[in-house]
């Protein structure tokens, strides 16, 4: 099993990294450079791709090997897989060897195999050092500078992997939270298989949507946190590279879904995690996540309720100055959002997060984190479902504030049947969240029209008179969307209220 911790950093940082006190405090013997050259198999129809294999062939320092790694996963930075590695005469693939491995039936078809080819191929220098801890753990850091090729396309290499030898994963966060405070460090989720592939494809990056969680039935409590931390983490960390680059204003949502997701896992277990261990972090989340809602609702704003309202009055010349200006404004929020995620404190977060989730300290004496999964899921989904009904008691009768808690409670019931969805029969699941989620749609709607009015004035900012009319047009907007969504919210409540609860045995 391969435990890694990948670290991106620009090419100087990385020459600055391996001079660092703390790497040369703790480094067992002397550093070795050697040229590194892989090339990466797969199908024309990339066959083992969809398995969540990688299979390469290397020459390293003048030595082939031949390497079969899995997917796994990869959370805060830290890769977990399985891998297989074997010494080779020469530069050809050894199907003898797979046989031995427990995906061996993967490449038992003599049709695959014949069409296994060159997919990508990999070229950097590494720089490999050995580092001791106290506690005995073994740790080798590679700082890896080059670049992945496929065809004419190339993408630059410029990371350190902190791979454990032996010992304890705590050590690697440890060392890279320290390593932080000194460099501008970004954690790295994506291998270099799957950044090969991306290249081979040469397909332009999409937003990534929250995975289907898979939770063990038998499992704990504990494990069912973990999975669904990991989960989350993984979601928001598929996204961010595209929303740094600012090129689809999905990548905001998604990752401010990923991260309101992972505000919602940690108060759903709130009651069996131990509090002064993860409020910190739980507090950084609130703080650093706030820059991403002010974006989004910029972004709300501008896309949806002026567009809309362009679309009807077209040669409205004062509305068209208007946007103008509420697009520079939200340009400004949505810098300020790439700012934080761009930070050295954004990245320390998921550090600090990665390094408890590591340490098992966080579950010694909470007795309740070992129970088994089913009963607590039932009672958990019981009481968001109350909680709900609760908010909803005179739905009539809410105003704008009331309808924003009801959309918290249906959003916070929703997160948790798709966390624990994989615990029940999907014929059951899918359809009580097909509710909530058309539920959710509505109050969002009303939401965002609320939204609009508490922009408004900021919008108008040392405005110009003509400017009120606009504003009174987005008045008028904002009320007409109310009326309207408020007749849809009657019929979305009445239909969540039919469904039958899925954890309730029939």
């Amino acid at each position: 099993m391969e435990t890694e911790l990948k670290l991106l950093l620009a090419p100087p940082e990385l020459r600055r990294l391996r001079r660092d006190p703390q790497i040369r405090a703790l480094r067992q013997g002397r550093a070795a450079t050697r040229r590194v050259h892989s090339i990466y198999y797969d199908t024309p129809e990339r066959a083992l791709l969809r398995a969540g294999l990688a299979l390469r062939l290397r020459c390293d320092g003048g030595r082939w090997l031949q390497t079969l790694k899995t997917e796994g996963r990869s959370t805060a930075g830290l890769h977990l897989r399985e891998e297989w590695e074997w010494p080779l005469a020469r530069e050809a693939l050894d199907f003898g060897l797979l046989a031995a491995t427990p995906q061996a039936k993967v490449f038992r078809a003599p049709r695959l195999r014949a069409a296994l080819a060159p997919a990508f191929a990999t070229e950097f220098t590494r720089t490999s050092l050995r580092l001791g801890f106290a506690d005995g753990s073994l740790v080798e850091l590679c700082l890896d500078s080059g670049e992945i090729r496929s065809g004419r396309r190339s993408s630059p290499i410029s990371e350190a992997e902190l791979e454990l030898l032996a010992g304890s994963p705590v050590r690697l966060f440890e060392l890279a939270l320290e390593l932080s405070e000194r460099l501008p460090l970004r954690l790295g989720h994506a291998s270099k298989a799957e950044r090969g592939y991306a290249l081979a494809r040469g397909q332009a990056a999409r937003p990534v949507k929250a995975a289907e969680l898979e939770l063990d039935q038998q499992g704990s409590v504990a494990a069912a946190f973990a999975t669904i931390v990991h989960s989350c983490s993984a979601h928001l960390q598929a996204n961010e590279d595209g929303f740094l680059a600012g090129r689809d204003p999905e990548y905001l949502h998604q990752v401010r879904v990923a991260l309101r997701r992972m505000r919602a896992c940690f108060s759903l277990f709130k009651a069996v995690l131990p509090q002064p261990v993860f409020a910190p972090v739980i507090e950084q989340m609130r703080r650093q996540g706030a820059p991403l809602g002010a974006a989004r609702n910029w972004d709300v704003f501008v896309h949806d309720a002026l567009h809309a309202l362009r679309a009807q009055c077209a040669d409205e010349a004062a509305l068209a100055a208007f946007e103008r200006r509420c697009i520079r404004l939200g340009r400004t929020r949505l810098r300020a959002a790439q700012d934080a995620v761009a930070a050295n404190a954004w990245q320390r977060l998921w550090l600090e997060l990665g390094l408890l989730l590591a340490d098992a300290a966080w579950q010694q004496g909470e007795t309740a984190l070992t129970l088994p999964l089913n009963g607590f899921a039932a009672e958990l989904l019981q009481q968001r479902a109350a909680a709900l009904k609760k908010r909803g008691k005179r739905l009539d009768t809410l105003d704008s504030d009331g309808r924003h808690r009801l959309r918290i409670a249906a959003k916070k019931l929703r997160y948790a049947a798709e966390f624990f969805a994989a615990l029940f029969p999907k014929r059951r699941v899918r359809p009580y969240v097909q509710s909530l989620a058309a539920m959710q749609t509505v109050l969002g709607g009303l939401n965002d029209a609320a939204t609009l009015l508490r922009l408004l004035p900021e919008a108008l900012a040392g405005a110009r008179a003509p400017d009120r009319r606009v504003a009174g047009m987005i008045q008028g907007w904002s009320a007409a969307s109310t009326h309207l969504q408020l007749d849809a919210l009657g019929h979305a409540w009445s239909h969540w209220q039919r469904q039958k609860p899925f954890w309730k045995s029939s």
